[in-house]
């Protein structure tokens, strides 16, 4: 009878224990979760930073302003003529 007195205060400590544990063993796979999500993110932003890199790097290229400046905004330097062929059907 002693023996079953002082096993069951322990018994029920570890069950609680045991729930405890389990939550704990949740919370850790969740947070180990978020942590992939947010290093993904972080990976998908630094790829962003630099592509704006290599634009900031191309727009200080003076050859690339030219083809920008050509090609987007139609400008031409002072003494060039523009052809355009225009179709007759």
């Amino acid at each position: 009878m002693k023996k079953i007195l002082w096993i069951l205060p322990l018994a029920i400590h570890f069950a609680f224990l045991g729930q405890n544990m389990f939550r704990s063993f949740v919370k850790i796979d969740k947070l180990k979760t978020e942590q992939k999500l947010k290093i993904k993110q972080k990976k998908d932003i630094e790829d962003i930073i630099a592509k704006y890199d290599i634009m900031i790097q191309d727009i200080n290229d003076p050859f690339y302003r030219e083809q920008i400046a050509r090609n987007q905004l139609q400008m031409v330097l002072p003494g060039e003529k523009i052809y355009r062929l225009i179709e007759t059907n």
